[in-house]
């Protein structure tokens, strides 16, 4: 995007090393595929947030109760873990994560996916700071 400034700056050595704002990369094995869960692609970043925020408008007690609640939590959990994973891996469709995982993997994997959610709120309202 900067064209030359990036060629003077590169010529002078000065170097802006945009990877040290990275989180320390943490990932999942489920299926024998890796998963980076450590942040969250800028291109799902709205969608994963919607996600997130239908997840929250749901009562706990009732998403646990075996009604129409616990379908909803578990169709939206499995949206927004098969939205996360197929990003990596395309096959990690919905239909995927309803056939090969269990409610364990799914919850902990849908957990990894917020801390990534959260910590990159963190970095805009860090870099909004300065």
């Amino acid at each position: 995007m900067g064209g030359s400034v990036d060629r003077i700056n590169d010529a002078m050595g000065n170097i802006v090393d945009l990877d040290i704002l990275r989180p320390k990369q943490v990932c999942v094995r489920l299926a024998d595929k890796m998963i980076d869960v450590s942040m969250i692609p800028c291109g799902i970043t709205f969608e994963i947030d919607a996600i997130m925020r239908e997840l929250m408008k749901l009562d706990p007690k009732k998403a646990q109760d075996g009604g129409e609640d616990t379908r909803k939590y578990l169709d939206l959990t499995i949206k927004l873990c098969a939205t996360f994973a197929s990003v990596g891996h395309p096959e990690m469709t919905e239909e995927w994560f309803r056939d090969n995982v269990d409610s364990m993997q799914l919850g902990r994997m849908a957990e990894l996916v917020k801390d990534a959610l959260l910590r990159s709120y963190e970095g805009v309202r860090a870099y909004g700071k300065n």
